[in-house]
């Protein structure tokens, strides 16, 4: 049989419902399941923490977090012990992006 032959054969038992050796039992506990949806990891939320992204800058980091990228001072002083400079963060970094001033 060729390979043609065999792609045809494999299709088809899909096609009919039909269970081959070898597939997974939908009911048991080796199917491969559903995974939940993933939450945006790059979606900064006012008053938790940010871990960069490549690309990142606190100016960004902010507009996501707050709307406003000129609030990114906010952020900076926030994280005064991890950062030295605001253009100078890197991937990896964890943020406290601080809440809202109301």
């Amino acid at each position: 049989m060729g390979i043609l032959d065999s792609i045809k054969k494999t299709l088809s038992g899909k096609a009919s419902g039909g269970k081959r050796s070898g597939d997974a039992d939908a009911a048991s506990p080796s199917a491969s399941a559903e995974l939940p949806a993933a939450t945006p990891a790059d979606t900064p939320t006012a008053g938790s923490t940010y871990v960069v992204q490549s690309g990142d800058t606190l100016w960004k980091i902010a507009s996501r977090a707050y709307g406003d990228g000129s609030a990114y001072p906010k952020i900076f002083e926030a994280n005064r012990g991890v950062l030295k400079q605001p253009e100078h963060i890197v991937p990896g970094q964890q943020l406290v992006i601080p809440p809202r001033a109301e």
